[in-house]
């Protein structure tokens, strides 16, 4: 699962450098996102104090970008069904 979630991370860096139109606050929220679930991935790494503790915030920012940024919110929703597959 692990492997997944890099791959995903990944994608979600390269869309964050591609959507240069998101304000400020949108890209602070999902470079947040980000760094907590790289962490989650890291060996060792640990997850979240309750399961499906990064389902809520995830789900907000799929709403936020679903009109204007239809791929970022794709990937998103495809974040957070490997969390919940993993039980994160």
């Amino acid at each position: 699962m692990s492997a997944e979630l890099h791959n995903l991370l990944a994608r979600l860096h390269a869309e964050l450098q591609g959507s240069p139109q998101l304000d400020a606050q949108a890209r602070q929220q999902l470079q947040e996102l980000a760094a907590d679930l790289a962490r989650l991935g890291e060996v060792g790494g640990g997850g979240p104090a309750t399961p499906g503790a990064h389902a809520s915030r995830l789900e907000a920012l799929v709403a936020r970008f679903d009109g204007a940024h239809p791929q970022l919110a794709a990937s998103l929703r495809e974040l957070a069904d490997t969390l919940a597959r993993a039980g994160l």
